[in-house]
């Protein structure tokens, strides 16, 4: 009756939804008939390194991925972008799987010979059609949201990303009809937008007068103060909305990208209390998301969060050293050769003010000559320097020396006539890959050989400079080309250390260990999504043995929100890896549940061997309850157990009893689900323990007595289990039923001697929540040899 309440609840809230409303009266396509099919929501923090997450988790800055991490068992792992580390590369090799794709933020064309940015529209389009012929498109089917590329996303599914910016695109008719619609369908959360936009307003004002007496520049002030309002509030809260429709439509991916956090670090560095405050709302955006995630109706939704880079706190070339780094360069060529130097007129005693127009003419002059000699791209500690001439392999060694002793320049590649690339820096000249790795001595062994190989092939890249300039070289401080306190693209390492927080038991690719890389991430994406399977890791077992065993009554596999999902529960189960699940109340070919056959298909979900036990049988269709193992079962019996045709709710009751060989010992487990009468469950336990059953075994050999029981710990029933078993649980160890507000454990696993309990807890998440009327009970047994 419950559980029909919650889900007639959720229906009706679903009717009223806001979402709903808006894929109605805008015809937004759905899909349809794929609520058993896995979904994924994928959202990037842009620019959060890992440990600043660490920090803001332990500081309550972003309590809804704390609670992730610790209560919901979410992994965290260490993102590695690659090189440069930057947006446009990590998006490229996590869309499209192309390493390096692009050799900065800005660079030369040079097809063009032009200084650009993937900020222009054109380049980015340009780009990524040349990435999406090169490999299958990650977001093909999905959305893309303030992202560089689409993705693979189809034209109408692609908001706020730079390769969809151009004019045509952004004034289309349609699209200003449907902002307009879909503001008036979220009327609240307009109102909400501005609210905050205002509030954002008056603080980005005092900070801008807080940051005018530190020195900073008012125009620098003041584009922050309009960055603030439109990419940390109103972006954020256009990607919660529309990332909410999206997930209610269904779509198998969803990839939204927050980027106030980026934005703010920049200006006052990652580690400022004014680069966290635009944590808070992104984690309370990532709850909202989350939670419609997995209330969805058309799709089986995993949240992984991500961030594609960190940032280093950073010293600036352009305002400690003068001339920025063009001063470095323009010094540095001087003394190099003939060739490079500037012709410097001395100005003769003429009136004053002809001197001063001279000297104008002269400065004009003389940065002609320097753009004729050459041009620099460095926004961020990544520079690249394009010469007019070609320089040889000498000239390039002398000026790479000059520009670490003189220009104080962490670090310079170049590639070598032969195709090797050379690395310069205070400690002198290493070739790359192999010396390299020597070079990045405060980073573990493989993401140091990850590294050295990237440094190649960024310098490899056809849009390379004839130098590239490195602003960290894996000793010493972390150093910028640009005007900016936060800074990412090179090494550094924060910039090298993004993070990624996907759910317990998410299968990486072999190898991941140590870091994740956005190919490796790619590689899980299409894994989820049932696109290529990724290989399973081999594992070695010694003692001491453990098992870990879940009890799970799982209602039909109906959840709380009226969904039937066999996934929904393989997924449950799969997050916690257990090596044994008892499962009752399973459909095998009942029409309310599509006629499936829901033991099999949990089991072939997971990987797992099972039995299934019919306990009510009406014609074709079955219900019971069975058990599933990663190693192979053997049937001891299966058979009825004593019920009244009198008591409450009367039902067939019965057990399943199977034994499995677990280095080298038989080890018997056995699944029910008992009654509802007192009278009855009490009979059933005694049956279950006594000669017919349990009885001849469970002095000498390991048994596990696991199922729902029906009774309270303490009560009759579980008294008799515990005269002769050992409850694994104690009172600490939560309550089962309900799952929408636990008020009493019904679920049970009674153990031998064999068995030591390590770990008892109950499940309880927002999957678990909705996923049954129960809570999975979950058990970590070491294995004794009596």
């Amino acid at each position: 009756m419950l559980s029909s309440f919650a889900s007639w609840l959720h229906g009706f809230r679903r009717r009223l939804s806001r979402n709903e409303w808006a894929i109605r009266h805008l015809k937004l396509p759905v899909c349809e008939g794929t609520a058993e099919e896995p979904g994924l929501l994928l959202v990037q923090i842009d620019g959060l390194a890992r440990k600043e997450l660490e920090k803001a988790m332990a500081g309550g800055e972003m309590p809804f991925l704390a609670g992730l991490h610790q209560r919901s068992r979410y992994g965290l792992a260490t993102f590695y972008p690659g090189l440069p580390s930057s947006t446009p590369a990590v998006q490229a090799e996590l869309f499209y799987g192309v390493r390096t794709g692009v050799p900065a933020f800005s660079f030369q064309n040079r097809a063009s010979g032009e200084i650009t940015t993937m900020f222009d529209p054109e380049l980015a389009k340009e780009f990524e059609e040349q990435f999406a012929g090169m490999g299958e498109n990650l977001l093909k089917g999905g959305s893309s949201w303030s992202n560089i590329y689409s993705g693979g996303a189809a034209r109408e599914e692609c908001h706020f990303c730079i390769s969809s910016l151009g004019m045509e695109n952004l004034f289309h008719k349609s699209r200003l009809g449907s902002r307009w619609v879909f503001a008036a369908l979220h009327f609240p959360s307009v109102l909400r937008m501005i609210w905050l936009v205002i509030l954002e307003l008056a603080i980005g004002f005092g900070d801008a007068i807080w940051g005018l007496c530190k020195g900073q520049r008012l125009s620098l002030e003041l584009g922050t103060i309009l960055s603030r309002m439109c990419v940390g509030i109103a972006m954020r809260e256009l990607l919660r909305i529309g990332g909410k429709v999206d997930l209610a439509r269904g779509l198998p991916i969803v990839h939204l990208n927050f980027l106030g956090y980026d934005e703010m670090a920049h200006l006052r560095g990652p580690d400022s209390g004014f680069a966290h405050w635009a944590l808070k709302g992104i984690d309370q955006a990532i709850a909202d998301l989350y939670s419609t995630a997995h209330l969805s109706h058309r799709r089986d939704y995993q949240v992984w969060v991500f961030s594609d880079h960190g940032q280093d706190r950073t010293r600036s070339f352009e305002t400690e050293f003068p001339g920025g780094i063009r001063g470095v360069l323009n010094h540095c060529l001087e003394s190099v050769e003939t060739s490079f130097r500037h012709v410097r007129e001395r100005p003769s005693a003429r009136p004053f003010s002809r001197r001063l127009y001279e000297r104008k003419k002269l400065r004009q002059a003389t940065q002609t000559r320097e753009e004729e000699k050459f041009s620099v791209a460095s926004m961020g500690p990544v520079g690249h320097v394009y010469f007019q001439r070609p320089l040889d392999d000498k000239e390039k060694q002398t000026l790479a020396r000059r520009l670490v002793a003189q220009g104080k320049i962490p670090a310079v590649l170049y590639l070598h006539a032969d195709g090797s690339v050379i690395w310069h820096d205070a400690r002198g000249e290493a070739a790359a890959p192999e010396e390299v790795q020597g070079r990045l001595g405060s980073y573990p062994e493989p993401l140091r050989r990850e590294m050295a190989a990237d440094v190649v092939g960024l310098c490899r890249n056809e849009n390379a400079g004839d130098l590239v300039l490195l602003g960290y070289s894996g000793e010493g401080e972390c150093w910028t080309f640009a005007p900016e306190r936060g800074s990412h693209a090179g090494l550094g390492p924060q910039e090298s250390h993004g993070f990624l927080l996907t759910p317990p038991a998410t299968r990486l690719p072999v190898g991941s260990s140590d870091f994740v890389r956005p190919d490796g991430l790619r590689a899980a994406v299409f894994h989820v999504l049932g696109k290529n399977p990724l290989d399973i890791p081999k594992t070695t077992c010694e003692p001491p043995f453990r098992l870990r065993v879940m009890s799970y009554n799982v209602h039909g596999c109906a959840g709380m929100d009226g969904r039937v999902s066999p996934r929904r529960i393989a997924r449950i189960i799969a997050q916690q890896e257990p090596d044994i699940v008892a499962l009752q109340e399973l459909d095998h070919g009942r029409s309310r549940s599509r006629g499936e056959d829901q033991a099999n298909m949990i089991a072939d979900l997971l990987g797992y061997h099972v039995v299934f036990c019919p306990t009510v049988i009406v014609g074709s269709e079955r219900y019971g309850h069975a058990v599933l193992s990663r190693l192979p079962l053997e049937t001891v019996k299966v058979a009825g157990l004593p019920f009244h045709l009198r008591g409450v709710w009367p039902e067939k009751r019965g057990a399943l009893w199977t034994r499995m060989l677990y280095h080298g010992l038989h080890i018997h487990v056995v699944s029910t689900h008992l009654g509802l009468n007192s009278g009855e469950r009490q009979a059933q336990m005694r049956a279950l323990l006594g000669p017919e059953w349990l009885g001849p075994v469970l002095a000498d050999e390991p048994v596990i007595l696991c199922g729902d029981f029906n009774c309270r710990p303490g009560g009759a029933t579980h008294r008799l289990a515990t005269a002769k078993l050992r409850d694994v649980a104690d009172a600490r160890a939560g309550k089962t039923f309900s799952s929408i507000h636990p008020m009493i454990r019904l679920d049970h696993i009674f153990v031998t001697k064999h068995f030591l309990p390590e770990n008892v807890t109950v499940i309880r998440n927002q999957l678990t929540r909705i996923g049954s009327d129960h809570l999975p009970l979950l058990a970590d047994l070491v294995v004794q040899r009596c």
